[in-house]
């Protein structure tokens, strides 16, 4: 101890012999004390004591009324914890044992050694104030520990409360004892499995699938100090299966050696399911739940692949319902459906297996169909599609006779490249047609017909631009949730002496093919540009314009630069301008595409991605491209009312498009009834048949007029029910 310290002790002299009494006074204060009192008074003793609290006092044991044991005995009321520093200072020697048996500290005879005496002072002082720190600094670790103790205590409950009340499952694992430590009611009722800690973990392993369970189990035993990220299946005690996404991630337990591990799981089925029926919808047709182009194309490609090793022969089946489209203006598209349906049921019936069938879009369907030494596998597989659909349909009560032509091309006998064999596919299938309908051919040299046509159409289109063929129809989209009309897309027609409005599905293919896309794009958009400009002049109000933009278009050099001139040009807002890419262009070039993209919403232009969920089954896209729009295909919503899965799908669009903050539309709604699905659900906007065609400038004009003129007079009688009021009060 530090010596001012003990100096500065409070000290308390008992004698009645006042000489004594300045004897030992003096003494200490020559020593260096300074906190020295005293009295001749034993009686006193203890109120002083109570008052001052003594560090230590000197007690003489023989003093009248009232002894030195006596005192002691008063003073242990006082100091109940055994505190009590007494020196006794006596000239009895025998009353050394007793004096200590009292409660002295150090018992000092008469006459007694002033050097000794200050020694024996000094450490006593010295033990008392070593023992005053002691016990401080012991309070001090109590305080300490009831404090964490309170804070570990409430950390616990709020951990458990936490646990207990979130979604998904959480259990935490001891990877050194390998048992569980903690399992929240979550998990309960996602496994159905009752677990509490100290469990193995194998009794959590019992509810692994199968299949997972050696792969899961190995992961965990070698990577138990790593974040890892993994999805596997449970199985309940039902026997039903749940897809589950498993975060886990090392603490450090209480004793702070080997680390648990914490794992979160959440319950992804309905999302893994919601991904399987989009990758099902991407690569099938959602009608006929055959194969569609994209699927069927690649399964062409592999068979080519694999002929040219093992000398097999590949044969393309190409065929389509010989005036169908009377039957859809006759009896209606639901019933054209319906027909395709039935058609494609038979055609399925009649091939054989390994023989893929697909729908290529509309009422034209392909068979691939593989023979080992001769193209004679697909002559065959044709003539039995051919007679099975000489036997009438029947449909709601009517017999429907559908006639097909079919066209035969075979690899290598014909070609083996993938393009060029469809190609004569189709020219057999034209020349078919061409012999009265209703028949097969296979390819032949000679068969140019189709090449004709299409060279026709080619040249046409050459001139159609220069001629000023092609014209805009604009079709509005409606604010589902108001009922007013938001915008327009602006779609393509083309006017062609002698034929009238061709649809684009029968040019776009070969503008793209010619690569005339880019120039007649370029004229949509600057069409588009003045349209926005006149329909405001004309004070109808600025009406954003959707604008279809092909992939060619996107990577041509200069296009950024080129829209910019015309938005400039025109004098309009950018933020009127929409531009809608399908999904294939966003994937064809990634950077380059999200560099254009980029400047695009820099200029203030808005971007969609139109038929979305058609072209990619990976939605990784969603979040690199930036993209305000997602435009549902027509496939997702033409049987949401009719059909479960469908309206699960549609449904999980909206809300997926939601969460990352876009705007949903809905294109081809054809009914009251797909309408108000949409409502009910959420989606922002829609187009189609039901709300309005596709009309012209001046038609789509007075509808916005007649909007405008709804508006005004509502504003009106607003207005004139104010003035009846104000003038009633």
């Amino acid at each position: 101890m530090e010596n001012a310290a003990i100096l500065g002790s409070k000290i308390l002299i008992v004698d009645d012999q006042k000489a004594n009494v300045l004897l030992i006074k003096m003494m200490l204060q020559r020593a260096g004390y300074h906190g020295v009192s005293s009295t001749t008074d034993p009686t006193a003793v203890c109120a002083l004591h109570r008052e001052n609290r003594y560090d230590l006092i000197l007690l003489d044991l023989q003093m009248p009324e009232m002894d030195g044991f006596q005192v002691m005995e008063g003073l242990k009321e006082i100091e109940t914890n055994d505190e009590l520093s007494v020196l006794v200072v006596t000239a009895q020697p025998n009353h050394k044992l007793r004096a200590m048996q009292a409660g002295a500290k150090d018992f000092v005879s008469k006459p007694f050694d002033q050097a000794e005496v200050l020694t024996r002072i000094h450490y006593m002082l010295e033990v008392r104030l070593l023992n005053e720190k002691v016990m401080a600094h012991s309070r001090h670790l109590e305080e300490m520990v009831q404090e964490r103790t309170i804070k570990l205590s409430r950390s616990e409950e709020m951990f458990r409360e936490l646990a207990a009340n979130i979604p998904e499952a959480l259990w935490i694992r001891d990877t050194e004892q390998q048992t569980i430590q903690y399992v929240n009611p979550a998990w309960q009722k996602l496994s159905g499995l009752c677990a509490s800690p100290g469990d193995p973990l194998d009794k959590v392993y019992e509810t692994i699938h199968p299949d997972d369970l050696q792969w899961v189990s190995h992961e965990r035993r070698h990577t138990s100090g790593a974040l890892t990220c993994n999805e596997y299946r449970l199985v309940r005690a039902d026997q039903s299966v749940r897809w589950v996404h498993a975060r886990s991630f090392p603490i450090t337990n209480p004793s702070g050696k080997a680390p648990w591990v914490v794992e979160i799981i959440e319950d992804v089925t309905q999302r893994r399911e919601a991904q399987r029926q989009l990758v099902h919808l991407a690569n099938h047709d959602s009608l006929t739940g055959l194969p569609n182009r994209t699927l069927l194309y690649a399964s062409l490609r592999e068979a080519l692949a694999r002929a040219a090793e093992d000398q097999s022969i590949v044969s393309v089946l190409l065929f389509d319902i010989d005036h169908f489209k009377n039957v859809n203006d006759t009896l209606g598209h639901v019933f054209g459906d319906a027909l395709l349906c039935k058609f494609a049921e038979k055609v399925v019936a009649c091939v054989r297996p390994g023989d893929i069938v697909g729908r290529l879009g509309g009422d034209e369907f392909a068979v691939i169909v593989v023979s080992a030494r001769d193209a004679c596998g697909a002559t065959i597989v044709g003539n039995r599609i051919w007679e099975a659909l000489q036997q009438p349909f029947v449909l709601e009560g009517q017999n429907v006779r559908v006639m097909v032509s079919i066209g035969i091309a075979s690899s290598p006998t014909d070609t083996s490249d993938f393009a060029t064999l469809v190609r004569f596919a189709d020219a057999a299938m034209y020349a078919a047609k061409a012999s009265g309908r209703n028949t097969l051919r296979c390819y032949t040299g000679d068969m140019s017909v189709r090449a004709v046509e299409k060279a026709d159409v080619e040249a046409a289109l050459r001139l159609a631009q220069e001629r000023n063929e092609f014209i805009l129809h604009y079709q509005p989209k409606m604010q589902i949730g108001s009922g007013r009309w938001t915008g327009v897309e602006a779609l393509i027609r083309w006017n062609r002496p002698g034929h009238g409005l061709v649809a684009p599905g029968l040019f776009i293919p070969a503008l793209e093919e010619l690569g005339l896309i880019v120039p007649v794009g370029a004229w949509v958009i600057d069409m588009a540009c003045q349209q926005i400009r006149a329909w405001d002049e004309a004070g109808i109000g600025q009406i954003p314009i959707a604008v279809n933009v092909s992939s060619r278009q996107v990577h041509e050099e200069g296009f950024v630069r080129q829209v910019a001139d015309m938005v400039r040009g025109h004098g309009i807002d950018p933020k009127l301008l929409e531009f809608e890419i399908t999904e294939s262009t966003l994937m064809a070039h990634g950077e380059s595409t999200d560099a254009v993209l980029h400047r695009l919403k820099e200029l203030g232009i808005s971007i969609s991605i139109d038929d979305f969920g058609t072209g990619y089954s990976n939605l990784a896209y969603l979040n690199r491209f930036r993209v305000d729009t997602l435009k549902i295909d027509i496939a997702f919503i033409r049987d949401v009312t009719t059909n479960a899965d469908a309206a699960t799908i549609a449904v999980a669009i909206i809300n997926m498009a939601h969460s990352l903050r876009l705007k949903v539309v809905a294109e081809g709604v054809e009914t009251r009834e797909q309408l108000d699905f949409l409502r009910l659900h959420g989606c922002d906007e829609a187009q189609g048949y039901f709300l309005s065609r596709p009309l012209p400038a001046d038609q789509l004009a007075a509808k916005f007029r007649q909007t405008l003129g709804d508006d005004a007079r509502a504003a009106n009688d607003r207005k004139r029910r104010e003035a009846i009021c104000l003038r009633a009060s």
